[in-house]
Order: structure tokens, then C-alpha cells, then sequence
């Protein structure tokens, strides 16, 4: 997944979270204007038809609370807290409302989609019913009937109403958990993809370090410990020409100036470098063929890293560096005749050295191809494989 690919869709999720808020929030404000209008349309209605009625000035007043309460809600309905004290307060209201005055009982409509979407399914579901049961309680008030028929049917679809809403809230609750758990989910796969590049950037560093900088340096070491013990000048200068191309090296890496080793003759040339600097013969059989970029790297860095190892620790007379073209693809050697080691109990790498054939040996792999190690008392053999470019 690429750098913006990757920022999209950690962006994505929190958009979704988001845009259900907002539609959690816009279905309370339309449901609360819903229901100041149904109340203020309720009033003036009760005023032009019940005027002399004795309860006339209390059932207006409490119908323009009610308006006044939902118009309030739909202004403030973002503030949770306060979205969820004035939508109890209106489920009171309406229900006081519908008592008094059975005509407005289709506020509790709007009402039940409000408490939905302001409180909790729980509260919303038993304030609602509360509403409804004084809906089915008046109904048959305003009808001037005890027909039991109506009062069941009234009550029916009340309840068809009412587990309606609430299954459609709890519905949306569940979606929203689902989204913000993937939220949860894709972030911390993000964090643990940030982590695996940032590991594979610090390995990868620290092969180019091992394979150029550290080989040089080691080998200026070594040169610089002789030239000490023999006072040999050459070796003095020996080691001057290791630690420049210790800090060529260095400054390369510093400038991400990788060269391109893909053709042949680029590696040959590279590895016939490596050889000569230690000392070591050179030679190449069958056609030659190019390699991929990784591979053409990864057998170059495998070839510095044995080499190095066999100038300083093996006491070898002679070094011998072999590049062998063949239909599956290139295999490098590096022998010695000096005194070898037991591939199998080498010591766990440390700051003091260890890494050059695990980092090798991961390289290689990486890019399809394997390393092998033989090595007794009379020699050492690496011997490094990767198949052949595809192009």
C-alpha cells in the first residue's frame, strides 16, 4: 500500500464515524422541530375549538411549552447532556399534554422518533411507551366510545410503532459500534504497518552498514594492528586506502547514492573491487547474464562480507572469489585455505561483531536465493545463489 493510499484509508473509517453523528444529530433536530410544530398546530387548534372550556388556558400553555422545549432541543441538540434532559422533559410534557387534551395525540409521533434519538434505546423505548399508553388511554375520550375494538387496535399500532423505532435505533447503534471498532481496528493495523517499515528500514541499514563501512573499517583495523607489530609502512598504508574508502563508502550511503549493479558488468566490476582490495583471485564462467537490482545487491554484499571475513580471520594464503553464470541463475563463491570454523556454533551476534552471515543469509532469501557455509580445518567455502532476472 503506498504512503497516500495508506493515509486514505486511516482517513476513511473516522469519516464514516463522523457522517453517522451528524445523521444521528440531524434525525433529532428534524424529529424535534417535527414536534414543535405538531404542538404549536395542537394549541391553536384546542384554542379555536375548546375556548370555553375550563382547562383551555392550562392546555395551551402546556402545548407552547412543549413547542418552546422542542424548538430548544433542535437548537441545542449537539450538547448531548442537554439533548437528553430536555427530551425527558418533553416525554413528560406530552404525555401531561395528551391527558389533557386528546386531540394533540399525534405529538407523541415525532416525540418517540425524538427520545430515539436523543437518549439511550432503553429510556427512549419506556418513555415512548409511556406516551403511547396515554395516547390509548385518550383516544377513546375523543371519540366519545368504550368500543374495545378501537382501544385495541389504537393500542396495536402504538406498539407495531414504537418496537418499529426502537429496533431501527438499535440497528444504527450497532452499525456505529461496528464502524468505530474497525476505526479501532485499522488504526492499530496502521501503527503495526508504521512499526514493520520502520524495522525493515533499521535492518536494512544496518546490512549496508555491516557490508561496507564496518568491512572497511575492520580491514583499515587489522592493517593498522600489522603495520603496529611489524612497522611495515605499506601496511600503514594499506590501512590509510581502507579507512578513504571506509569514508567513500559512508558518504554514499549517507546520499542514498545506490548504484545500479543490474547488468553484469556493473557487479563483475564491483565484486573484481571487492577482490582486489583483499588480496583475493578472480574469476567468472558461463554466459553472463543479468540480475534483478535486490539480487545483483544482495550477491555483491554476501561477496564483501566473506571476503572481509577470510582477510581477518582465517590466516589465509590464499582467497579465491568465483562468479559462475548458470540457466537458474548466478552462484558466487568465496573460498580460502585458512583455518576454518564451525558454521553451527558461531556466537550470537553482538556489538562486538556476528551479524555478516545472518544479514546475508536474510538478504539472499529475500530475494529468492540461499547461502551456504562449509567450512573444516583446511578452508572455508560461501557459497551464495540467486535466480536470474525475469526480463
Amino acid at each position: 500500500m503506498t504512503r497516500r493510499a495508506d493515509v486514505g484509508a486511516r482517513r476513511e473509517v473516522p469519516l464514516r464515524a463522523w457522517a453517522w453523528a451528524g445523521a444521528e444529530h440531524r434525525a433529532a433536530q428534524l424529529s424535534s422541530v417535527a414536534l414543535a410544530l405538531t404542538a404549536s398546530v395542537g394549541g391553536v387548534r384546542y384554542h379555536s375549538v375548546h375556548a370555553a372550556d375550563v382547562d383551555h388556558h392550562a392546555v395551551v400553555a402546556l402545548a407552547a411549552l412543549v413547542a418552546l422545549g422542542a424548538a430548544g432541543l433542535a437548537l441545542g441538540a449537539s450538547r448531548r447532556q442537554v439533548a437528553r434532559a430536555l427530551a425527558l422533559g418533553l416525554a413528560l410534557g406530552t404525555v401531561a399534554l395528551v391527558l389533557l387534551a386528546p386531540s394533540t395525540a399525534w405529538v407523541v409521533v415525532p416525540l418517540v422518533v425524538t427520545l430515539q434519538a436523543t437518549t439511550s434505546v432503553v429510556v427512549a423505548t419506556v418513555a415512548g411507551g409511556l406516551a403511547v399508553s396515554a395516547v390509548v388511554v385518550s383516544v377513546p375520550r375523543l371519540a366519545a366510545s368504550a368500543d374495545v375494538g378501537m382501544l385495541v387496535a389504537c393500542a396495536l399500532a402504538g406498539l407495531v410503532f414504537l418496537v418499529a423505532v426502537a429496533l431501527a435505533r438499535a440497528s444504527l447503534d450497532a452499525r456505529d459500534r461496528t464502524v468505530q471498532e474497525l476505526s479501532a481496528s485499522r488504526a492499530q493495523t496502521s501503527e503495526a504497518e508504521r512499526r514493520a517499515e520502520h524495522l525493515e528500514a533499521r535492518r536494512h541499514l544496518s546490512a549496508e552498514l555491516h557490508d561496507t563501512v564496518v568491512q572497511s573499517v575492520a580491514g583499515a583495523l587489522l592493517l593498522a594492528e600489522a603495520a603496529e607489530r611489524t612497522g611495515d609502512a605499506s601496511h600503514a598504508t594499506a590501512a590509510r586506502r581502507a579507512l578513504r574508502v571506509a569514508v567513500e563508502e559512508t558518504r554514499a550511503l549517507v546520499d542514498d547514492l545506490e548504484q545500479d549493479l543490474s547488468g553484469a558488468l556493473g557487479l563483475e566490476a564491483e565484486l573484481r573491487s571487492a577482490a582486489a582490495r583483499v588480496g583475493a583471485t578472480w574469476s567468472t564462467t558461463g554466459v553472463r547474464r543479468d540480475l534483478s537490482a535486490e539480487g545483483a545487491l544482495a550477491v555483491l554484499r554476501a561477496a564483501q562480507g566473506a571476503l572481509g571475513n577470510a582477510e581477518r580471520h582465517s590466516a589465509a594464503a590464499r582467497i579465491e572469489l568465483e562468479v559462475r553464470y548458470e540457466e537458474a541463475g548466478v552462484v558466487l563463491t568465496v573460498s580460502d585455505d585458512g583455518v576454518g570454523f564451525d558454521p553451527d556454533a558461531l556466537p550470537a551476534p553482538g556489538p562486538r561483531g556476528g551479524h555478516g552471515l545472518a544479514i546475508a543469509r536474510r538478504r539472499l532469501e529475500a530475494v529468492g536465493g540461499r547461502l551456504v557455509v562449509r567450512s573444516s580445518a583446511i578452508g572455508t567455502l560461501v557459497e551464495a545463489s540467486v535466480p536470474g532476472s525475469r526480463s
